[in-house]
Order: structure tokens, then C-alpha cells, then sequence
């Protein structure tokens, strides 16, 4: 009877804080209120299981740890006696239990069309569910990363899931020395990626379409890229750049020697951003590291650099000439596209050295420096005008104040013969 009372009590209490139809009348949660009393925050149940997305569309305690939710005169009933009863899920569990609805899609059809249910049979395939069924009860299974209770949707930005917080909710275990050892993964991966051109992008402006630890390496089938993968992996969003690398003949040369095609200069977790030095001949060389001063690469670096350091010479210079013409006056919107197109040209030209081919680079060059050269030689003819303006301005004003000054003298003759005649 005490054991009643205190449930129906505790169901009372819930109700009043989260509201009844929460509830449904719950065995589980009308008692474990009373449980969460005695617990810290970051251990209670029910406080983050009424933001839960399974409870949001009808589901509650007993469709993952079994039991009878109405058993509300005897927790004995409610749990230990009770043969559908699982308690706490152990890990080797996890799959069975919540596969049991998301691999079914018929029943997960009932809430959405769009939620895969394929994620235990890719987990299986990841390096997390290989350690795992070889026993390696540490590696991270369905709640480590989406929480036990208070599991929210992939898309709202408190979910551990959510892609502002991926890297660090990936962190929590591969950031862990203890928890990695055995592995022999290394655990810098997050510090690298924080100061990424990845990781600035995604943690600091909050851009989520910048790359994140699942974009490379997959969801729910996580699993390191293999070295003739990384292409395909960047191409995803850099297409162009892995287009051109895949016909270039550094490409077999990378795969032969082991080398990951796109990491093998860029980096994996700590990708820099990208810029002409990289190119160069300096500590900053892209290309030094691997090649010798009399290699035939440091020929072809220099080329690209020359190439692309002319464009950004002649487009800065034709940009302060347009300005200049702008400035005084002239209307120089045909300009500005020309402008555009150089801009564009050199972009391209930036990513044409993929292809590691001096004849493709220049040819996607060439079409920059005429530009250039048209945007300039516009500049030159508006301000040319300007200078043809102000000589007729001056020829116009001149003959206004002569004129003016006759007119004035004239008056003045007019005044004196007037003034004669009235003597």
C-alpha cells in the first residue's frame, strides 16, 4: 500500500510539472520523480526524458526496458516480475533494443518517412561495432552519442548530434587517453580540427555545411578512410579539385606510394587554409617537404605561383584604375564585369593546379589576363576622357569669361554714349 501511495504521488507531482499527457498514466514515470529527487541533475530521468523525441510522438519507459507501465500498486509487478522487464541496457544490448524499431520500416513509417533504417546494419560495419563485437566494452554505441534519456532530434542545436556539436561530442571518447589506449588511435584529433580551416569554419562562425568528424568519416557506419578513398571523401565538396587530381599522373604515383591523395599535402584533421605559398619555395612549400631543389616539381611550383601571382598583380592593378575612373565620375559598370571575369579566372586558376599540367593551367589563366588587360584599357580610355573633358571645360570656360568680359564692356560703352547724349 506505501508503495502505491508513493507512486500515485509522485504520478501527481509529475503531472503538475510536465503535464498529463506526458504521463499517460505511467507506472515508470510517476516513479521515478521520486527516484530523481535524490539524484544530480546530469543522473535524472525524468527531468530530460519529457524533452525526448520517443516521448513527443507517443512512446515511453516500457517500449525500450519492457515492463508494465500500469502497474502502478507494486514495482515488483511493474519491473522484477515481469518477464518483458530489461532494466538497464547493457551495451551488447543496445543494437537489439533500439534496432528493434529503427530497422523496421513499417513501424518507423509511422512517425517519419525520412528516418533511415539502416543504422544497426552500417553500425556493424564501423570500426565502433567491429571493437564491439569482438568485446570492447568501451567503444561508443547508440547512446553515446544521442544520449540515454532526453534523446532529441539530429536537428536541434542542443543535440549531442547536432553538426555544431559532432566534434566534440566524438571528442568525449577519442580525446580520452584512457579510453583510447588500447586502440593505439591517437587522441589529438579534436585539438587539430578546432584550429582547422574545418573546424574554424564550423565551431567559430557557425557555418554546419563546413565538414564535421561524420562528414568524412561516415555516421553511423564510422570507419578511418581508407587511403584510396580520401579523394572521393574532399571531392564530395570539392569536386572540381578531385577531378582534376584523379587525371593527373600524381594520382597513381600517390596511390603507389601509400599516400592519401588530397591529405598527403593538405592535412587530415588540422587542414589549413590553402593559400599561393603553399606553392612557393619556402618553409610554407606544399611541395618542398617531398621534393628536392633540382626536381622538376619545383619548376613546375614556380610556374603556377608566377602564374597566379601575375593575375593578382594585374587584378589589383586594373581594380585601382577602375576605381580612379570611378571616382571621377565615370559610369564604369562594363568594367566591373571584366573585374568579375579576371576574378573568376583566377579562382579557376587555383584549382587548375590540380592537374598538375602547366598547359591546362595556363590555358584557364589566359582568359583572366584578358580580362585585365580589357578593364585596364577601358580605365584608360574613361580617364583619358576625363582629362579630354576638363581641357573642353576649360576651352568652354574661357570663352564664357571672354565673352562675359565683352559683354561687360560693351554695357559700359552703351552706358557712356547714353550718358553723352543726355548732356
Amino acid at each position: 500500500m506505501m508503495k502505491k501511495s508513493i507512486c500515485l504521488y509522485s504520478f501527481l507531482i509529475f503531472s503538475l510539472l510536465f503535464g498529463s499527457n506526458l504521463s499517460q498514466e505511467d507506472a515508470c514515470i510517476a516513479c521515478h520523480v521520486e527516484v530523481d529527487q535524490e539524484l544530480d541533475d546530469e543522473d535524472k530521468i525524468v527531468n530530460h526524458f519529457e524533452s525526448d523525441i520517443h516521448i513527443k510522438v507517443g512512446l515511453s519507459c516500457a517500449d525500450c526496458h519492457g515492463g508494465d507501465p500500469n502497474a502502478f500498486d507494486d514495482e515488483d509487478e511493474a519491473m522484477w516480475e515481469n518477464e518483458t522487464f530489461i532494466g538497464a541496457i547493457e551495451k551488447s544490448e543496445q543494437l537489439d533494443v533500439c534496432g528493434k524499431c529503427h530497422s523496421d520500416p513499417l513501424f518507423m513509417r509511422r512517425y517519419s518517412i525520412d528516418v533511415k533504417v539502416d543504422q544497426v546494419s552500417q553500425y556493424k560495419t564501423s570500426g565502433h561495432g567491429i571493437s564491439l563485437a569482438e568485446g570492447n566494452d568501451k567503444v561508443a554505441v547508440c547512446t553515446d552519442c544521442h544520449n540515454v534519456h532526453g534523446i532529441l532530434p539530429v536537428n536541434d542545436p542542443r543535440a549531442p548530434v547536432y553538426a555544431k556539436n559532432i566534434p566534440e561530442t566524438c571528442s568525449k571518447c577519442h580525446s580520452d587517453d584512457t579510453r583510447m589506449f588500447e586502440s593505439g588511435l591517437p587522441t589529438n584529433q579534436f585539438d587539430e580540427y578546432k584550429n582547422s580551416v574545418h573546424g574554424v569554419a564550423l565551431l567559430e562562425n557557425g557555418d554546419i555545411g563546413a565538414p564535421a568528424c561524420n562528414d568524412c568519416h561516415g555516421n553511423h557506419g564510422a570507419t578511418p578512410p581508407y587511403v584510396e578513398n580520401v579523394d572521393q571523401i574532399c571531392g564530395t565538396c570539392h569536386s572540381n579539385n578531385k577531378n582534376l587530381f584523379q587525371k593527373s599522373h600524381l594520382n597513381d604515383i600517390f596511390l603507389s606510394k601509400g599516400f592519401g591523395q588530397c591529405e598527403a599535402c593538405h592535412g587530415n584533421h588540422d587542414v589549413e587554409i590553402p593559400t599561393d605559398e603553399f606553392l612557393g619555395w619556402s618553409s610554407e612549400s606544399a611541395c618542398k617537404p617531398c621534393h628536392e631543389d633540382s626536381h622538376p616539381a619545383k619548376l613546375m611550383a614556380s610556374h603556377f605561383y608566377q602564374t597566379i601571382d601575375s593575375l593578382k598583380i594585374g587584378l589589383i592593378q586594373a581594380h585601382d584604375m577602375v576605381e580612379k575612373a570611378e571616382h571621377k565620375g565615370m559610369i564604369v559598370s562594363e568594367l566591373l564585369f571584366d573585374l568579375e571575369d579576371a576574378k573568376k579566372a583566377l579562382i579557376q586558376t587555383r584549382t587548375n593546379i590540380h592537374s598538375f599540367n602547366n598547359a591546362f593551367v595556363d590555358s584557364g589563366a589566359a582568359p583572366g589576363f584578358v580580362s585585365i588587360q580589357a578593364a585596364i584599357n577601358g580605365s584608360n580610355v574613361l580617364l583619358d576622357e576625363v582629362i579630354y573633358r576638363r581641357k573642353g571645360l576649360l576651352a568652354f570656360s574661357l570663352i564664357i569669361t571672354i565673352f562675359v568680359i565683352a559683354i561687360g564692356l560693351k554695357v559700359k560703352e552703351w552706358k557712356r554714349i547714353r550718358e553723352s547724349e543726355e548732356v
